[in-house]
């Protein structure tokens, strides 16, 4: 109840006691009693609604009925006492959602003891109409007031979420990024790696045979040129591996979309009885970050459900660009067939969302004899809306 209606409902209450001191002779044992009753009216009327319990409501309703009942047996039952349990009737009704059972069975029998007050006269019986209607319109507003409150509390709760829910998407965001860059960051390793082995054996053996060759000029060199030969083919064979080495190590974006996708597969293959094949077109363009991403994802949650549910020993894993298109294809050799009919779980389900927030397609065909393809198709460069409806979407996916 707000300030406005308890100022209106203490003058109502003052303007009833004012009217009944004027109209009718009190003694002082009646005024006493009026003084009392009006003071608990007043109570009533100002105390915050949560000092309210079941027992102080029938403790309050019951003394107030009392002193009327009182006030009128010593003014031979007027009926004008009955009007000073109006207010009561006002304040019971505002309580719609603590007590309202108990505050509606307390109006009753206020109402009750009103017609009993007036029972010599009809005044009780004109007003309840208009009784009646103010204890529905007052117990209404609040009842408003409170729907009110309650969907601004969820309002703001959902606010929160909403708040809650966009840091998280952005940690994941990150998180994402992250785990790209350690993956391109451990194949690049890999292939230093392989780089030192290979490459530092051809090279230790080309010095030992530069070292030989030296040795055998003075006096063998038939035998110092017949070396020479193989000599060169070691060397050609260390050029032909730091070209394959620097091809695959590229350091601008565009490739570091791709070694991240490399690392993503060979960490699978080194924690998994899974042989994995990776197959990649040369020409590959320079990616924005919503496909790197995506991509990313995608053949994360593909690999899990292989590993999980395809009872598969080997998978493909080809990477093509075409038509300003990016192809993703996975096929292994799973136990699923043609003659079963495929139902998406949550997985697949989030790949095919993924694929479709960014603008592209997401398909599943069989293998033969028996496995699963499947193939994601996403556009180079997503447009403006797509992009945005995969940052809004992507808190659901993670």
């Amino acid at each position: 109840m707000s300030w406005q209606i308890r100022s209106m409902t203490s003058i109502l209450t003052l303007a009833i006691a004012i009217l009944y001191e004027i109209f009718l002779k009190q003694t002082f044992l009646e005024w006493c009693v009026l003084c009392a009753s009006l003071l608990l009216s007043l109570f009533m009327i100002w105390i915050h609604q949560s000092w309210w319990s079941r027992t102080r409501y029938i403790v309050a309703t019951g003394l107030l009925i009392a002193f009327m009942l009182i006030h009128s047996f010593f003014n031979a039952w007027s009926p004008y006492s009955s009007l000073l349990l109006l207010p009561l009737v006002l304040v019971l009704a505002r309580d719609v959602h603590r007590y309202p059972r108990l505050t509606t069975i307390l109006a009753v029998v206020t109402i009750a003891a009103m017609l009993v007050i007036s029972s010599t006269s009809n005044l009780t019986f004109t007003l309840m109409p208009w009784l009646i209607s103010a204890f529905m319109g007052v117990r209404a507003i609040n009842a408003y007031k409170y729907a009110y409150s309650i969907s601004q509390l969820h309002l703001l709760e959902l606010n929160q979420a909403h708040c809650a829910l966009q840091d998280t998407h952005d940690t994941l965001q990150e998180a994402t990024i992250h785990s790209i860059r350690y993956a391109a960051m451990a194949e690049r390793t890999r292939l230093a790696r392989e780089m030192h082995d290979g490459l530092g054996h051809q090279l230790t053996s080309l010095i030992v045979q530069l070292q030989a060759l030296k040795l055998m000029l003075p006096m063998q060199a038939q035998q110092a040129a017949d070396a020479v030969p193989a000599m060169l083919e070691v060397a050609r064979t260390a050029m032909a591996d730091v070209r394959q080495a620097v091809h695959a190590w590229d350091e601008d974006e565009s490739a570091s979309a791709l070694v991240s996708l490399q690392g993503l597969v060979s960490q699978t293959a080194a924690h998994a009885p899974l042989s994995l094949d990776f197959r990649q077109d040369d020409a590959i363009s320079d990616w924005p970050i919503e496909i790197r991403v995506t991509l990313y994802r995608i053949l994360q949650e593909l690999l899990t459900n292989i590993m999980r549910h395809a009872e598969a020993t080997s998978a493909t894993i080809q990477v093509q660009e075409q038509e300003q298109q990016v192809i993703l294809t996975v096929a292994d050799n799973g136990s699923y067939t043609a003659d079963r009919q495929l139902t998406p779980g949550f997985g697949l389900k989030g790949i095919m969302q993924r694929s479709q927030k960014l603008g592209g397609s997401c398909t599943f065909s069989p293998c033969q004899p028996h496995g699963l393809q499947v193939q994601v198709i996403l556009p180079a460069t997503p447009t403006v809306q797509h992009a945005q409806a995969l940052h809004q979407g992507e808190d659901s996916h993670g």
